[in-house]
């Protein structure tokens, strides 16, 4: 067994830090930052000799990961340690500790030395840390008491800034449901929300013991939980059973003193494939929701609280101190901000927003409104038509929104939002420019890697089960025949590691271009997983599908295969049939090899 550890942990400072214990420990590391990144890390190199783990990693959870990794042969000697923050995430994991193979269980919030005692006794194969609930009850109390205070829970119409946030966020994330919600003492309240069923965005709320959001709130992390369907924790979740929540991903809302209110998530009905950089991105904008909701009461006034000794005089604050306060503020944010004193006289504006403007910082702050609303409309495509919509807000407003296309420095789509708040001898306001393109460029990007595959240029697992269901559909309306073939790059691992992951990957590349050579439309090919690809052949009885799988293995030279055929039988479901395809497969991976290297395999059924 190849003497490195795997850390799969999706922040890299905490990734960094544990990949140092293990290095102490004479291992070479290795870091992965989900689920599916440390599966094809441990296909190419072998089961580590330690895995350090999260439970809660995009693509593919730890639990998932541990089950995957105990099922191979080459893993019976890896040592394991959990470290998560969520605590009946470890509860659960130290009740299938033993199947899972866990030898040490920690909770975040363990300090070095523990830490470092978990590596070595997992290590030593010796049990390490504990499943026992870390309730705190004077922390829970303090942030109750912080949600009364801010006034949070309103009986009102979810606002309509706050539908359009969550609205948006659905949208970048390519999901149906997006929340925010505040977590109560006994339920969960949703304050804004998008694409619930219409019984929940009646309540407005669930009971807490089947909130997610209450995971996060617990551990103080963002949670993903990529199939909730599969999840040893999730799965029994009346959400989850009703068909709600398939999947779901949370980032905490967290007070400037340090309560955690809720949570913004978002969910699917079926898996969420969000990676490391989505789940950073959520976290980010629920630090602005966050910030939003620390400073806004429910009827959208800032709130002014400044404790002060009884007896004592309210001092009165001069306009240049209390606007002076909102610069010191903004200076350090990395939202593009400008502050606009009474009287529509820009004040100060931040770093963040000169780059976005292509302007230097000292010449934005002195510049007038209208003259700053003209540069900006010049930005765009219709500067006249884009002028008429830049304003400030009314007074009495709880703000402007605008949607705005840049096309210089360089194409974006930016947010326009201008809040009042009240000064001595007036009303300021503050304007903030929120650059969209990320969520954007996340969700094409997302949805690139949903629907292709970068590698080979085939569908992806997702299409192409979309696909076979249609043709298979179409072909017992008219009276066809659909059959499949599966075939698997068993030398991949074995190229990879002898030849370099170059060879490995023109190895799957012209297998894909060998395997669509074979399937002229209606027919496709799909990169099912790692090293699997499926031939979908509508039209095609089993005689025909056997010998499109025997044209497979007659190239010279080529890796060595393991392939099967499989004819749809009836009204057999689209599954059912994939699954048969599926056993027959690791049935004859699991026979000794009876034909020259490369033309591996048999059909997997006869004509139905």
């Amino acid at each position: 067994m190849p003497r490195y550890a795997l850390i799969a942990e999706p922040d890299r400072h905490r990734a960094a830090g544990l990949l140092a214990l293990a290095q102490q420990e004479g291992l070479e590391g290795t870091v992965a930052r989900d689920g599916a990144e440390a599966q094809e890390l441990v296909r190419q190199r072998g089961a580590p000799t330690l895995l350090v783990t999260d439970l809660a990693l995009p693509r593919v959870d730890g639990f998932a990961l541990l089950a995957w990794l105990r099922g191979r042969p080459d893993a019976s000697g890896t040592a394991v340690m959990v470290v998560t923050a969520f605590d009946e995430l470890r509860v659960r994991a130290w009740q299938l500790k033993d199947a899972l193979g866990i030898h040490a269980l920690l909770s975040r919030r363990a300090g070095p030395e523990a830490m470092r005692d978990g590596v070595r006794r997992a290590l030593a194969g010796q049990l390490a840390g504990h499943g026992q609930l870390e309730l705190n009850a004077e922390e829970e109390k303090r942030r109750l008491a912080r949600i009364d205070e801010l006034k949070l829970v309103d009986p009102g119409l979810p606002e309509k800034e706050l539908q359009e946030l969550v609205a948006e966020v659905a949208q970048a994330f390519g999901v149906p449901v997006a929340l925010l919600t505040l977590v109560l003492g006994d339920r969960q309240w949703f304050k804004a929300h998008v694409g619930l069923p219409p019984a929940l965005a009646r309540d407005r709320g669930t009971p807490r013991d089947w909130a997610f959001c209450h995971h996060v709130v617990q551990g103080r992390e963002a949670m993903v939980v990529p199939d909730a369907t599969r999840h040893p924790v999730f799965r029994d979740n009346p959400l989850v059973r009703d068909g709600i929540v398939g999947s779901y991903a949370g980032a905490p809302l967290v007070a400037s003193t340090g309560e955690v209110l809720g949570s913004l998530c978002v969910i699917d009905t079926r898996p969420l494939m969000l990676g490391p950089e989505d789940l950073a991105a959520l976290r980010e904008v629920a630090g602005r929701v966050a910030e939003t909701l620390e400073h806004t009461t429910a009827h959208g006034r800032p709130r002014l609280a400044v404790a002060r000794p009884p007896g004592t005089p309210e001092p009165v604050p001069t306009e240049a101190a209390s606007l002076a306060l909102v610069r010191e503020a903004m200076s350090a944010l990395d939202v593009p901000v400008l502050v606009v004193a009474p009287d529509r006289k820009p004040f100060a504006a931040n770093a963040a927003l000169a780059e976005l403007l292509g302007l230097p910082e000292d010449r934005l702050s002195g510049m007038a409104f209208d003259s700053l609303c003209q540069h900006i409309a010049n930005l765009t495509a219709d500067p006249g038509g884009t002028l008429r919509q830049l304003d400030l807000a009314a007074e009495g407003s709880r703000g402007l929104h605008l949607t705005l296309s840049l096309e210089r420095p360089r194409p974006r789509v930016v947010r326009w939002v201008a809040r009042p708040f009240l000064v001595p001898g007036g009303v300021g306001q503050l304007l903030s420019l929120m650059d969209l393109g990320i969520g954007a460029d996340l969700k094409g990007q997302r949805e690139r890697l949903l629907r292709q595959d970068p590698l080979t240029g085939l569908d992806t697992r997702r299409v192409g089960e979309e696909r076979l269901a249609r043709e298979i559909a179409r072909c017992r309306r008219e009276g066809l025949p659909v059959s499949l073939v599966l075939v698997d790059l068993v030398e991949l691992g074995a190229l990879n590691r002898t030849r370099g992951f170059d060879s490995g990957d023109g190895a799957l590349r012209e297998l894909a271009r060998r395997a669509e050579g074979l399937c002229p439309p209606p027919g496709f090919t799909v990169r099912w997983t790692g090293d699997t690809f499926l031939l979908a052949l509508p039209g095609a009885d089993a005689v025909s599908a056997e010998a499109v799988r025997q044209q497979l293995h007659e190239a010279p030279g080529q890796p060595t295969c393991v392939s099967v055929a499989v004819t749809v039988q009836g009204e057999e479901d689209p599954h059912g049939t994939l699954a048969r395809a599926h056993a027959a497969l690791a049935q004859a991976k699991a026979e000794p090899p009876s034909q020259p290297a490369g033309s591996r395999g048999k059909p997997g059924d006869k004509p139905g």
